[in-house]
């Protein structure tokens, strides 16, 4: 039965909206939402707070410098770590490049970080300030991509410092999670699923939720999934050419039934080792789109995690 792990394991955020409803002139005549010299301070804060969490396994290590999806994913990892008793590799970041967008009074703030980690790995760190002006600056989403190089053509201006994005794009920020949720669920033909390119994350997915579905049924364990917006808003950074990089998350649910489905890989830590004849389990998917203003959005990174699971 490693198929039905199979599922959990190939298939691959969003606090108060911080784009929508914003006045765009007044954002251009904001100040920034801290100094770029501030945001390098906040990342080197949080790299030396994770790497004393990891090297521990604790997760009250981790809130006073992660927040939301972010938070519920690491946790969940060091749980996977404890029961499969693994260490965990503290994440040094290298060529960090700092997208600090111009906010109005009044909403949420937040900046990007793109980073390396290890041989090709770059990291669409996105940090957001918990408890309004004046709180604490936290990670709230870490997409990855395989890539050497950073993102390409966020909008600077004269001081370096980054523009959100509201309008003029073919897509909505708004709309970018229920769309996407819409394609994985119901397939790129459903109503309400258009906007988004073909590719790994998107039609690939689907057709391979349809094919595990099938290998599921003849191995006679049952299997549904479904996908929907996690509920804590987008954020996104203008590029040159008009469009937008825009963070976002996504809630997966699943539901296997049968003799024997197994609980391993992801789910470790968070159900019973061994097998059982009823499974649920809830995975945030972390993604980080390029959005033009015509035509359809491409996933550019994407991190997952298993957070909570039932077994039976």
């Amino acid at each position: 039965m490693r198929t039905a792990y199979t599922a959990l394991a190939v298939l691959p955020i969003v606090l108060s909206s911080a784009c929508g409803g914003a006045d765009k002139a007044a954002d251009a005549a904001a100040p920034p939402a801290l100094t770029l010299d501030q945001a390098k301070g906040v990342l080197t804060e949080y790299q030396t707070a994770a790497a004393k969490a990891a090297a521990a396994l604790d997760p009250a290590l981790l809130t006073p410098v992660e927040t939301g999806p972010q938070l519920q994913m690491d946790t969940a990892a060091f749980k996977l770590h404890k029961a499969t008793k693994k260490k965990r590799e503290a994440v040094t970041f290298t060529d960090p490049v700092f997208y600090v967008p111009r906010i109005a009074e009044g909403r949420q703030r937040w900046f990007a970080v793109d980073a390396q980690s290890g041989g090709d790995t770059r990291h669409a760190l996105l940090f957001v300030q918990d408890g309004g002006e004046g709180g604490t600056w936290k990670l709230a989403a870490d997409p990855r991509r395989k890539e050497t190089t950073p993102l390409k053509g966020v909008t600077l201006d004269a001081e370096g410092y980054a523009e959100s994005a509201t309008d003029g794009l073919a897509l909505k920020p708004d709309q970018l999670a229920g769309a996407h949720a819409t394609l994985l669920t119901d397939g790129p033909e459903a109503a309400g699923a258009k906007g988004l390119a073909a590719g790994p994350q998107t039609t690939d997915t689907h057709a391979m939720i349809q094919k595990i579905n099938t290998g599921l049924g003849q191995a006679g364990v049952t299997f549904s999934t479904s996908f929907a917006p996690a509920g804590t808003g987008s954020y996104a950074l203008r590029t040159d050419n008009g469009g937008a990089f825009v963070w976002y998350v996504l809630r997966q649910q699943e539901a296997y039934a049968g003799d024997k489905v197994p609980v391993a890989g992801d789910l470790l830590g968070l159900a019973p080792k061994g097998k059982v004849k009823n499974l649920t389990a809830t995975t945030l998917i972390q993604y980080l789109a390029d959005v033009p203003t015509t035509g359809d959005a491409t996933v550019k990174a994407v991190s997952r995690k298993a957070v909570e699971a039932q077994a039976s």
